[in-house]
């Protein structure tokens, strides 16, 4: 029992392998959909509107994102099932590795498999193009707008990883709808909290420069965005990796 709470490459290696070959026919069938439908959208946009067709990269990156938050969502489908929950928590593997197994799916193999595949969707609609209009209607898709993007998806699925683990049905809905009220909590606390410090009987809150010291001013300009980035790229994904192991635990116990 001890060793099973620890981390072991070889039983971390054998449940990732597991997960896809349980899951990989529906993810293939996903996958070969999503595609072919870029891909017939590309040829389509490319032969009737080449000049507008460098727009969808940014469709690219939309669909991966939608397409990775449902996927990620999704990662412990087999937990939430009555009849396979019980196979799936009595495996011989710790809580550390049920996380990071389906986070290096969801995190790393996911958004690999997507840049990828946009990448030989570009070629392949370069390539027809080039032979039917001859032209190169756009460029491809690594650039430093796309590893931005991929910055910003890779921190941001970790909210959908806990989703995954701790909502038991519509995970992906239930998570929209979980931030979707914290970030409506959010608004209200900044704006009492911005009435309490700027506002005044009878009039309206006024958050203009002009009404903030230039300490205060200093901080919000300067301060308060550096804090904000650092938190997002270094103390988000820990925080949500931590408490996704939390309610792995507690559906293990």
């Amino acid at each position: 029992m001890e060793a099973q709470q620890s981390l072991n490459i070889h039983r971390l290696y054998f449940l990732i392998r597991r997960h896809i070959l349980s899951n990989g026919k529906s993810w293939l069938i996903a996958y070969g959909a999503i595609a072919g439908s870029l891909l017939v959208l590309t040829l389509f946009r490319g032969y009737f509107q080449p000049a507008d067709i460098g727009g969808l990269t940014g469709l690219y990156f939309v669909v991966m994102f939608i397409g990775g938050y449902i996927f990620t969502a999704g990662i412990y489908g087999e937990l939430h099932q009555p009849q396979r929950s019980y196979q799936y928590l009595t495996l011989p593997v710790s809580t550390t590795e049920r996380l990071l197994s389906a986070w290096i799916i969801t995190a790393f193999l996911f958004p690999l498999v997507a840049i990828l595949t946009m990448a030989f969707i570009v070629f392949i609609g370069n390539l027809v193009l080039n032979f039917t209009l001859d032209i190169t209607p756009f460029a491809g898709v690594f650039s430093s707008g796309s590893w931005a993007s991929l910055k910003v998806y890779w921190v941001t699925q970790s909210i959908f990883l806990l989703g995954a683990a701790y909502f038991r049905g519509y995970n992906f809905l239930k998570t929209v709808l979980a931030l979707f009220v914290v970030s409506v909590a959010l608004q209200i606390i900044v704006g009492v909290t911005g009435w309490l410090m700027f506002g005044t009987p009878g009039t309206q809150v006024a958050f203009g420069t002009g009404q903030m010291t230039q300490q205060l001013e200093d901080f919000f300009l300067q301060i308060f965005p550096s804090v904000v980035r650092i938190m997002f790229y270094y103390l988000f994904v820990p925080f949500f990796l931590i408490t996704t192991w939390f309610s792995l635990k507690e559906r293990q116990v």
